[in-house]
């Protein structure tokens, strides 16, 4: 923005466009950043409390899929929908939505142009699990076991260069524990990246 600011007659339209598109990915890379902090925050003082309700899975996802849809399609990324229209669990919508929507961001950031996200979910005896599968970039052994860890966090820049906050996944691990369920991940550098979320399907009591 200084250089925007005192330099801005001397500059070319496409260094003009460059400083323009840097300050944009940076601003929703610190937007993300605080958005994660904040929530991760209340998880930690109890400030968002555990709230599960009898939900329909694909009514209650369809909105945030959509919503990722828009965004993937910048990236001329097709995201596939294979949701058992049926099933139903007792799970906390805002947590679940919350997940969901930083994994298919995240399958987003890592997949390159003209690549293919597929969200899926079934049931399978007493747990539901839910899968994002892209065609993407892929992650490291050593990196997948750095995921979900605080101290041993990373962030890398996405295919087009997007803001990674190192906090996504931390979050959603712990969102997912508090549901008594669990997180795996999958995955081969330049094979994609398959997130499954397996979550009971009757609600279990928390002491």
């Amino acid at each position: 923005t200084q250089i925007l600011t005192e330099d801005y007659e001397e500059l070319t339209n496409a260094e003009r466009f460059d400083f323009i598109q840097g300050i944009d990915n940076i601003s929703k890379g610190t937007y993300k950043l605080l958005d994660n902090l904040l929530q991760w925050s209340r998880l930690q003082t109890g400030k968002i409390v555990y709230s599960p309700d009898s939900l329909n899975l694909f009514e209650t996802l369809r909105q945030t899929i959509e919503l990722q849809k828009e965004v993937a399609r910048k990236k001329d990324i097709d995201i596939e929908t294979r949701i058992d229209h049926n099933i139903t669990l007792n799970a906390d919508s805002t947590m679940l939505e919350t997940v969901i929507r930083n994994l298919i961001s995240n399958a987003i950031k890592f997949t390159n142009p003209d690549g293919k996200i597929i969200v899926a979910a079934e049931k399978n005896e007493n747990v539901c699990s839910i899968t994002i599968e892209d065609n993407g970039v892929g992650i490291s052994k050593e990196n997948i076991a750095k995921l979900f860890k605080i101290d041993k966090g990373i962030t890398t820049k996405g295919t087009s260069g997007e803001q990674g906050t190192g906090l996504g996944l931390l979050l959603c691990k712990e969102m997912i524990d508090l549901h008594s369920g669990k997180i795996i991940v999958e995955s081969e550098p330049g094979k994609g990246t398959k997130f499954s979320v397996i979550l009971p399907l009757k609600e279990i009591m928390i002491n």
